[in-house]
């Protein structure tokens, strides 16, 4: 009968290193849409992608012009935000921003689908 207490603890002690190993990888303390938050670049050199999803009204500011934009779904396990974004006919397309990191982990730049295209974004400054 002694097994008992030393199985409740192993399990309990199992348990809660599980929790906090579940909270430690849920991210480090910004969910995804506040780190792609920002002034992005294109390939062309040019800093006129801003990014504004960390607070209300969330847009998509391209090239001066900015489109307003509803978080549809954020995919953790890759590391996207899906959104639903007005375009300047009034029809609503899915727009999808995506972390791509790079090999050690400590950086990242973004892939942007919309209107059927495919950039590469860099945060502006770090060409």
């Amino acid at each position: 009968m002694q097994r008992s207490p030393q199985i409740s603890c192993v399990t309990l002690t199992a348990a809660l290193l599980f929790t906090i190993s579940l909270l430690i990888g849920c991210g480090n303390g910004e969910n995804i849409s506040t780190q792609i938050s920002g002034t992005w670049q294109r390939a062309e050199g040019d800093c006129n992608v801003q990014i504004s999803l960390a607070a209300e009204p969330n847009t998509i500011t391209l090239d001066g012009h900015p489109y307003p934009a509803t978080i549809d779904k954020v995919n953790t396990g890759s590391y996207s935000v899906h959104l639903k974004v007005e375009t300047e006919t009034g029809k609503a397309e899915e727009w999808i921003i995506r972390q791509v990191w790079d090999d050690n982990g400590s950086s990242f730049s973004l892939a942007f689908n919309h209107n059927g295209t495919q950039e590469k974004l860099v945060k502006c400054g770090h060409s």
